[in-house]
Formats: structure tokens, sequence, C-alpha cells
């Protein structure tokens, strides 16, 4: 093989040497040429917590909230030690997110939102992942509005009450606003609480249970059928006076003690 003098392996186009798959070592040119991306070192791999960083596509890193479920949930669970890892956000999983977010200097909102992911070290790229996005919840089947007429979000789930959460969201409106069933079902509980709010229990053909709380006046009484959309209640603020609201809670597995967060259900039927 015959060797051609370096400066006329200069003229020679660099497409040419590349086509020919060699890797020509030149003396270098009395002027520094611009580093081509072949003179440039590789970074080296990262290590130690880098190197542990999950690395998921931007589209599966949602705000996170109680209720929610999926693999992103256990993902969560496992980097906060959070067990059993059930890929369900429940109450103890919230309370680790909120200790972590005060250790980090976040606000302990006690959701898992961008700055959170950031924290954990779980970023999104476009490279595709193992891990997928926790399921949407679905509306319960014909479900609509509970509140007749214009309103206003008040408190959401999962804010402070003290010794508890607010297990519900709360929807402001006027005083003998009309308050409807949300699916067709059975009133299993109409009537007065400890604190002097009226409230109604509705259990809907899907299963789930729906709580109204401080109701002005009850226009069903328990154990009536009632259809979708069928006025059950008056707005009110028994139990809290001077704050006219619906106070409505999602119980979607139907046990009572298993509150979600009714906001998407809200939302994608008023």
């Amino acid at each position: 093989m015959s060797f051609v003098h370096s400066r006329s392996l200069r003229s020679v186009a660099a497409p040419a040497l590349l086509s020919l798959g060699l890797v020509v070592t030149l003396p270098a040119p009395p002027v520094a040429a611009s580093p081509t991306a072949a003179s440039v070192p590789s970074r080296p791999a990262p290590s130690g917590a880098l190197a542990r960083a999950v690395v998921v596509p931007a589209v599966a890193l949602p705000i996170l909230r109680t209720g929610d479920r999926g693999s992103l949930v256990k993902l969560v669970q496992r980097k906060l030690k959070v067990k059993p890892r059930s890929g369900l956000f429940g109450p103890m999983t919230r309370k680790a997110v909120k200790r972590f977010q005060r250790a980090h200097g976040l606000p302990a909102v006690g959701q898992v939102g961008p700055q959170t992911w950031a924290a954990l070290r779980v970023r999104a790229s476009g490279v595709a992942a193992k891990v997928a996005a926790p399921a949407a919840r679905p509306a319960a089947s014909g479900s609509v509005c509970p509140v007749v007429g214009s309103f206003s979000y008040g408190d959401g789930f999962g804010a402070g009450r003290g010794d508890h959460s607010h297990q519900g969201i709360d929807l402001m409106g006027s005083r003998g606003q009309t308050i409807v069933a949300v699916e067709a079902g059975t009133v299993i509980r109409a009537g007065k609480q400890s604190n002097g709010a009226l409230r109604i229990v509705l259990q809907g053909q899907s299963g789930s249970k729906y709580y109204y709380g401080h109701n002005s006046k009850h226009l069903v009484a328990a154990g009536a059928s009632v259809t979708a959309g069928q006025p059950i209640a008056l707005m009110g603020d028994t139990g809290s006076p001077g704050a006219v609201h619906l106070h409505f809670e999602y119980w979607q597995s139907g046990g009572e003690s298993d509150a979600v967060d009714p906001a998407p259900l809200v939302r994608s039927s008023c």
C-alpha cells in the first residue's frame, strides 16, 4: 500500500476518507483547526447518584395526586421507601412525599410535580422507558355535574384540616342552588350529622359512592332510587355557617374510608 504525503492528504475531501472507513492521523496544521466531532473526547459515563437517575418519556411525567394508580406511583414509592409498593397513591404515599418535599426545601403539597420529579432524579427525555404513566381514572358511567349552574372551586382534596386532611372538594355556590345525583343509583343515607351538617350518601349503579355535605334541604329520602341529574338537595351551609358550598366526596371503590380526589370526575362532568 502506498502512502500519500500528509500535505496531499489534506487536499482529499473528508467524505472520501470516511467512505473508505479509514482513520488517518495527520500532523497538526500550522493554524489550529476547529475540533470535529471525531476529535472531541466522549464524556465519561455518569456515576453515583447521576447513574441512578431514571429516564422516562416527557409524556410520562404527570402530576401525581392522591388516588392515582400505576407504575409511576410504584416508582415514587420505591424511591421514598413506602411499603407496600401497591401502586396506589394513598395517605402513606402522600405523607412520604410531603416529608421528602420538606427535606428538599420544596412546598410540601403532597403531590409529585416537576420540582419533585427533579428532586427524585426522575427526568424526562424522548428515550423509551419501561415505566408507564398511571392509568386514568374513568368517570362513572353517565356521570353529570353535581351542581346545577355556576360555581367556583374551594378547598381541594388533601387540604389540611388539623388532625386530618380534606377528603373531598368544595364547590362554592349560592344558597338554594340545585344539587343533583351524578349517576343513577340509590340514596343510602339522608340526614343530619353530629356537627349539624345535612348530608346525603348516594351509591351509584357503578358501585361507587358519593357524599354530599352542608346541604340546606334534602329533596329525597334514604332508600330512594334516583336517575343521573335528578335534583336531590339544595346547597347551604349547615354545619359550616357562612360558607355556602357543597362538600363533595368520591368513594370510587365503594368503601367509605377510601375517598379519592373527586376533581377529575367533577371537571370532566361540569
